[in-house]
């Protein structure tokens, strides 16, 4: 296929829904997307969605000739969208004070279980450090406070993760430790000076590199001393300067969802898609809405056939996007629904 066929391979999208429907199938046929994000409102049972995977993956296989990214938020505390019977993780902030051989012992099991179920990306782990005032946003998620005990469970949690061919994702790069606001509603400032960010907040996504993290996740935080206007997910200085050319990150970048508040605000649906692909991002990210990842999906399009995106670009993304989809998804195995019942019945 030439790179408009392939434009859908940018995106990664939610769906509603808990079983394979026409409307389902509809969906994933029109956008043709790299993957697909799961929520609690797709999730039932590990039996039920073992079934949804099995049949979205035979969709994609017969109409694409590839399998679909299905990931899943699974930091563990209160960012969990797999109920029990799945195993029921302590927040990071629990584990990061236990000591980092409870973060591979945890991380490895649950992409065990994401495997059985048919899911292959987890958004996690969080390497933000915890550095705020006691009322901050990252408290629970993040490690700890220490940048070399972050660093050190970030990495034990990739590692155990990708050695169970489950792809890991280290966020929110370059660091949300500091933030105060929620990007989920408003835009964050991170006012800390270069100093301060290279011993901080980017020590841990460094450790994340070098242990070979196959995907990274940007954050919507304005950080003036990389880039006085562009928040992270938007700013060329921090995605293609910092994080591809100094810190020689080959991998996926994805960004978070593009519907936040922090984005929402200032961008609208196609203004935020062309800008991160602009950015350097590989993956955009959009959760919930079903008409803005069809805007967006378009704003894609139109982008490139008005010249407004660089086609070597979007081909250097969709490559990145092919390598870790061969590297962690070949050879590829659909679920198997006796095995998940004996699986989660012993």
């Amino acid at each position: 296929m030439n790179l408009e066929e392939r434009l859908g391979e940018l995106l990664m999208v939610g769906f509603l829904g808990q079983e394979m429907t026409e409307q389902l199938a509809a969906h994933v046929l029109n956008l043709r997307p790299s993957g697909l994000i799961f929520f609690r409102r797709n999730i039932v049972a590990p039996t039920q969605l073992a079934r949804l995977t099995r049949d979205i993956q035979t969709l994609a296989l017969q109409e694409f000739g590839r399998p679909l990214l299905l990931a899943v938020d699974q930091e563990g505390g209160t960012v969990a969208r797999m109920p029990p019977p799945f195993a029921q993780i302590p927040d990071a902030a629990i584990l990061g004070s236990r000591g980092c051989q409870d973060v591979s012992h945890y991380s490895g099991l649950t992409a065990q279980e994401m495997l059985q179920v048919g899911l292959n990306l987890n958004l996690a782990p969080v390497l933000d450090v915890d550095i705020s005032t006691p009322e901050g946003l990252m408290r629970r998620r993040s490690f700890g406070r220490d940048p070399s005990l972050v660093a050190e469970c970030g990495t034990a949690a990739i590692v155990a993760t990708q050695s169970e061919r489950v792809i890991a994702t280290a966020k929110h790069f370059p660091g949300l430790g500091r933030a105060q606001k929620d990007p989920h509603h408003d835009l964050p400032v991170v006012t800390a000076n270069w100093e301060d960010l290279q011993n901080y907040d980017i020590v841990p996504f460094q450790s994340a590199i070098q242990a070979n993290v196959a995907c990274v996740m940007t954050s919507h935080t304005l950080y003036p001393t990389l880039d006085k206007e562009l928040p992270g997910t938007f700013s060329p200085a921090i995605i293609r300067s910092l994080l591809r050319e100094q810190l020689g990150f080959e991998g996926v970048v994805i960004t978070d969802d593009l519907e936040m508040g922090a984005v929402a605000r200032q961008y609208s649906p196609e203004a935020a898609a062309l800008a991160a692909l602009k950015a350097g991002a590989d993956l955009l990210l959009v959760c919930n809405d079903l008409e803005k990842m069809q805007r967006t999906a378009e704003a894609v399009r139109d982008g490139l056939q008005r010249g407004l995106l660089d086609t070597d670009s979007l081909a250097a993304s969709l490559a990145r996007v092919e390598r870790i989809r061969a590297k962690f998804l070949d050879p590829f195995r659909l679920s198997d629904i006796s095995e998940v019942t004996n699986y989660f019945s012993t």
